[in-house]
């Protein structure tokens, strides 16, 4: 079975590259989708081997007394996506998966994963980071804790409650029971 070709034919053009190439470095790009095609998008890219994340919210509507959930994207038309393998803008672009990608003249503009995760709503890692810090010195209900500064700094306590970064706590001395609390992280838990 022999194609022929006659002049004046199209060339049915079929690019032997694909979406991606080589592989890399990861790095994240956000890209411009068609409209309303994020999900399309999304999956394509991830079938190529992308990690793909956007922002999206339910929304809901009432028609006909019924009730419709739909996720929708909170930034219509945009994605990130972390190739860890060497993207082909051209091919993307002729394939219609993307019809951009943010860049500076003419460069794609690679972003942190900082930058993903404050778009997407999640804790950036300094956060984390944060989080973590003040979670080792933040003392927990029925434990020893010392007071760092104030009129009582050095004196240990025993804590009461603790909620919210908020702690309640109690201690003896010779006038009697004197009980505080403290938002200011004055109050760390005791190495034990």
């Amino acid at each position: 079975m022999h194609n022929e070709w006659n002049i004046g034919d199209p060339w049915p053009f079929r690019s032997s590259r694909g979406i991606v190439g080589n592989p890399c470095e990861p790095v994240w790009h956000a890209l411009i989708t068609p409209p309303q095609k994020e999900a399309e998008t999304a999956r394509k890219l991830e079938n190529a081997g992308c990690e793909v994340q956007y922002p999206t919210e339910e929304r809901v509507r009432h028609v006909a007394g019924k009730k419709h959930v739909r996720i929708a994207p909170i930034l219509p038309g945009i994605i990130y996506v972390k190739f860890s393998y060497e993207p082909h803008w051209d091919v993307m672009r002729r394939r219609k998966v993307v019809i951009g990608v943010f860049s500076r003249y003419g460069r794609p503009v690679a972003l942190s994963d900082d930058d993903v995760m404050g778009v997407m709503g999640l804790p950036t890692q300094a956060e984390k980071q944060r989080a973590e810090a003040l979670a080792a010195v933040m003392p927990a209900p029925g434990g020893r804790a010392v007071l760092t500064s104030g009129p009582f700094s050095g004196f240990m306590v025993d804590v009461v409650a603790v909620e919210k970064g908020r702690v309640w706590y109690e201690m003896i001395t010779a006038i009697g029971v004197v009980r505080g609390e403290d938002d200011s992280g004055m109050v760390q838990r005791v190495a034990q």
